[in-house]
């Protein structure tokens, strides 16, 4: 049985991300970091803050996966049932964005439903790149690798 208290690197980036949020007036409801291949995260609003834009019924979160950063994604979690997710949305920001950059965007998220943006799929990193993804993550935690 895995420990559920195990050390999960991206969580103190997606905390710090969703306190940037909270104390912006952009209220968290929930937000999970999942240590999976590619690592994951979601943040997802209070649905007060999002209503006005997409519906009281609508779920809206900003997802992230530590190869395409960060994305946004909404729908009406009746319609989904695997992730309550109807629309998924690149935000182009990169993998680790500010939390005050994230701030910024969010702002735009939440007060209007965004267009899908042309261009092909992509990633700005593979999970198995030696890059300096590990140590620049490790500074939300206090953490050096």
């Amino acid at each position: 049985m895995p420990d559920s208290t195990a050390y999960v690197p991206h969580a103190p980036y997606i905390n710090a991300v969703a306190d940037a949020l909270d104390a912006a007036g952009l209220t968290v409801a929930d937000w999970n970091a999942d240590d999976n291949d590619p690592r994951d995260a979601y943040i997802e609003f209070d649905r007060a803050i999002t209503a006005p834009a997409y519906g009281a019924e609508t779920e809206v979160s900003l997802l992230w996966t530590e190869e395409k950063g960060w994305m946004v994604g909404w729908g009406d979690e009746d319609s989904v049932p695997q992730n309550g997710l109807d629309w998924v949305i690149d935000l182009f920001t990169g993998v680790l964005p500010t939390p005050d950059e994230m701030v910024a965007e969010a702002r735009e998220v939440v007060t209007k439903i965004p267009r899908p943006q042309g261009g092909p799929y992509g990633r700005y990193r593979d999970s198995g790149d030696d890059d300096d993804f590990e140590p620049q993550l490790a500074q939300y935690s206090g953490k050096d690798r």
